[in-house]
C-alpha cells in the first residue's frame, strides 16, 4: 500500500485524484488537484498536516472557493477542503463560535435568528468563514476582524491550539492567521439585539448586494481599493466595463468583478485581469493590487 492510499483509508470521504477545482471554483474554472482532500473533523484535518510533513507532498487549503483563481494547469500535491464538516453554529451566550467552513450568508442569518447583532453586514459576502477571517473580509463599512475573540486552528506541525485576540493582527483586506496555520473555527463577540429587526437587517444587506453585484460566476470583488477611491470606480472610469478577453469579461454591473458567462478558462481570467490592472495604471498611474489569490500552474 502506497502513502496516498494508506491516508485514504484513514479519511471518511477517501481520497480523490486529479479531481478539477472547476468543481470547487466560483469562477467555475481550473485544472486538476493532484489529491483533493475533505477532512471529516478536526482530527483527520491533523492526520493530514502530519502526512505531508512526513511525506513532503505540498499542502493546499482552500474554502468554498470563492475569492479564488485555480490556473488551467491545477495544484500539486495536496489540496485540502474546509468545508460542510466545519459548518455549524451555535451560541454560548453572547459568544458565537461557528466553524470555518461556515458561509457568511449562513453565519449572518443565524446570528440574527439567535438574536445577536453585529454581523447583519456579512449577509451576501461570498465565501466561508476561515477565508474571510483570514483576508478580514468587511462590507458596508464593517470587517470580520473586529468581532474576534478566539480563534482555534490546526498548527503546520499538526497540533491544534486557540489563539486569543490579542495574538491576531488584523488589516485591511489582510491578517496574520494564514501564517499561524489552518483556521478551524472561531468565537465571535456579539451584543444583544432584537430577531425580528436583525432579520430584516439581513435580508436589506442581502437585496442591496443583489442589486449592486452581477449573478454569474464570478469571484466577487477581483481588486482591493486603493487610497482615496474604490478600484470599481477606477475601471469605470478608465473605460474598462465590458472588456473580455475570451468568454471572461468585466462586469456592466460591477466593474471590479470579473465575470464567466461560460466557457472561459483561468487564463482568459488571469489575462483580463492584467489588462485590467494596466488600463488603469495607464490612465490613473494607479497600481491596482488583487483581492483574489491565484494559485496553481499554467497549462
Amino acid at each position: 500500500m502506497n502513502p496516498e492510499q494508506e491516508l485514504g483509508r484513514r479519511l471518511r470521504a477517501g481520497i480523490k485524484k486529479n479531481e478539477p477545482m472547476s468543481l470547487h471554483t466560483s469562477w467555475q474554472v481550473g485544472g486538476p488537484a493532484d489529491y483533493y482532500l475533505l477532512p471529516a473533523d478536526e482530527a483527520e484535518l491533523q492526520e493530514i498536516v502530519r502526512f505531508s510533513n512526513r511525506t513532503g507532498l505540498p499542502l493546499f487549503i482552500f474554502g468554498n472557493g470563492t475569492n479564488l483563481l485555480v490556473r488551467d494547469g491545477g495544484i500539486r500535491g495536496l489540496v485540502v477542503q474546509i468545508g460542510a464538516p466545519f459548518s455549524y453554529v451555535h451560541r454560548e451566550g453572547n459568544l458565537l463560535c461557528a466553524g470555518a467552513g461556515t458561509s457568511m450568508t449562513f453565519l449572518a442569518r443565524a446570528a440574527a435568528k439567535t438574536g445577536l447583532q453585529g454581523l447583519s453586514f456579512a449577509a451576501g459576502i461570498p465565501g466561508s468563514l476561515g477565508g474571510a477571517l483570514v483576508m478580514n473580509a468587511g462590507a458596508f463599512g464593517s470587517y470580520i476582524g473586529g468581532l474576534v475573540a478566539e480563534i482555534g486552528l490546526v498548527r503546520f506541525d499538526g497540533e491544534a491550539v486557540r489563539l486569543g485576540r490579542e495574538e491576531i493582527v488584523f488589516g485591511y483586506r489582510q491578517s496574520n492567521l494564514a501564517e499561524k496555520g489552518i483556521i478551524v473555527e472561531a468565537l465571535l463577540e456579539l451584543e444583544e439585539g432584537d430577531p425580528d429587526l436583525l432579520k430584516s437587517e439581513v435580508e436589506k444587506y442581502l437585496a442591496e448586494r443583489r442589486r449592486r453585484h452581477p449573478s454569474l460566476p464570478s469571484a466577487g470583488s477581483v481588486f482591493r481599493n486603493p487610497p482615496g477611491r474604490p478600484a470599481g470606480c477606477l475601471i469605470e472610469e478608465a473605460g474598462g466595463k465590458g472588456l473580455s478577453v475570451g468568454p471572461a469579461r468585466v462586469s456592466e454591473q460591477h466593474a471590479n468583478f470579473i465575470v464567466n458567462p461560460g466557457g472561459a478558462s483561468a487564463r482568459d481570467i488571469e489575462e483580463l485581469i492584467e489588462a485590467v490592472r494596466q488600463l488603469v495604471k495607464e490612465k490613473f498611474a494607479v497600481e491596482l493590487q488583487t483581492e483574489v489569490r491565484i494559485v496553481g500552474e499554467k497549462r
